[in-house]
């Protein structure tokens, strides 16, 4: 290579400018090249039931979660889910499956409380489980875990089942009597019941009786009788009656259920009772008014001691000729010397005992015997009577001796209310 100097400078030949100029450009290009940003794409991340969307360069699921500070703890039994995950590509998914703790009771009784993420049958696999044949599980293999799930393993049993007479052998998987009979069919109803009872651990060998229960459902109709109410009327007389409302009587369907062992009935149930009829209730009116005059004169004196008030007028037949109205009624004598009555009146001719749901105590009356031979004279409602609710509309009248109750007895009277 020819070189010349030039002043205090070397200058190379042609040839070796442009082989120096070609290593400059390339130089630059390279640097170039490294200082470009490399290409980022979207990525969302899905975190049980938390989503997030992330623009990203990384290539590696864990750096992306590395980058948004996204713990995924295998220990703890999460596990990435990458089926829709392309690196570089937008619209990758990130899915994190995150562990729960949950319990599984083996069939032999041991335990295991494990994390796990996905189904029953992910966590019964990652307690080392392996399932001999014919076992089950008290969940389905592909159902979802949650927190606090506690799974059972039951093994498979050899057992003997008698039914109808018949003995059947079965291989059934479960934890209790009950639910090997909920496995082996054969017509069990559920009226039927087991020896040993449905709650008896299952184990091989064991024997199951079933009792056959037949039922017979069937309904009765029953009449509702009506009952007959009486309302007292002074419209009516005396004796006399009218049925104001005619009695209908109601009716009554019941359900039963009979239950039988080996054709003996064993129970019988009500299972509904229903009120298809209301009866309606007979209604009788009851005449309260006089039909009975005493005579024009009577023949004794008043027994009564109280003063008949001066504002009521006693006609020349001895009975008032102004009173409000006439009630015929029964009446009995009583005789309680020195007693109280029940109003706290010193017991004395005058005041009497009545039922004061029907004649309230301070009635003023005046009372007669029927015939117009006895005169009782007026007098107060001041005591009970033992005939109370008696539907009668008798009356005690008190006397000063029990010869005079003697002689008085039972008698038909005319109540005049004043």
């Amino acid at each position: 290579m020819t070189v010349r100097k030039i002043g205090g400078m070397s200058v190379h030949s042609p040839k070796r400018r442009i082989a120096l100029l070609m290593v400059v450009v390339l130089f630059f290009v390279s640097v170039t090249a490294f200082a470009v940003p490399s290409k980022t794409y979207d990525v969302r991340i899905v975190d049980g039931e938390k989503i997030i969307e992330v623009s990203t360069s990384h290539t590696e699921p864990e750096l992306i979660l590395e980058e948004q500070d996204i713990l995924v703890n295998p220990a703890y039994g999460d596990e990435l889910e990458l089926r829709e995950f392309k690196a570089g590509e937008d619209g990758s998914v990130i899915v994190i499956k995150r562990g729960v703790s949950v319990s599984i009771t083996n069939y032999d009784g041991s335990t295991y409380a494990v994390f796990a993420s996905g189904t029953v049958s992910d966590a019964i696999k990652t307690a080392e489980i392996e399932l001999p044949e014919g076992a089950s599980v008290n969940y389905s293999l592909d159902e979802e875990l949650v927190e606090g799930m506690e799974i059972e393993v039951y093994g498979a049993y050899d057992i003997k089942v008698k039914i109808n007479g018949a003995v059947y052998e079965k291989t059934v998987s479960g934890k209790t009597v009950g639910d090997a009979i909920s496995k082996v069919g054969l017509g069990i109803s559920d009226d039927d019941y087991t020896k040993p009872d449905e709650s008896t651990p299952l184990m091989n060998g064991i024997e199951i009786e079933v009792i056959k229960v037949t039922t017979k459902i069937y309904t009765v109709t029953e009449t509702l009788s009506y009952t007959t109410k009486h309302i007292y009327t002074d419209e009516l007389e005396a004796g006399k009656t009218k049925v104001k409302v005619e009695g209908v009587n109601g009716v009554r369907e019941i359900v039963y259920k009979d239950c039988y062992i080996d054709g003996e009935l064993i129970d019988s149930v009500i299972k509904e009772s229903t009120i298809t009829k209301r009866p309606v209730d007979k209604v009788v009116e009851v005449g309260t008014k006089a039909n009975i005059k005493p005579s024009t004169t009577p023949s004794s004196t008043p027994i009564s001691d109280l003063a008949v008030p001066s504002y009521v007028n006693i006609g020349a037949n001895g009975v008032p000729t102004n009173y409000k109205k006439a009630i015929n009624a029964k009446a009995t004598a009583y005789c309680i010397p020195g007693g109280t009555t029940s109003t706290g009146e010193k017991a004395r001719t005058g005041y009497i005992a009545v039922d004061p749901n029907e004649i309230p105590y301070g009635t003023e009356m005046y009372i007669v015997s029927a015939d117009g031979k006895r005169v009782y004279g007026y007098c107060i409602a001041a005591d009970t009577g033992s005939f109370i609710n008696s539907t009668d509309w008798t009356v005690d009248l008190y006397m000063d001796s029990e010869s005079e109750c003697v002689n008085w007895g039972r008698r038909d009277i005319i109540i005049y209310i004043l």
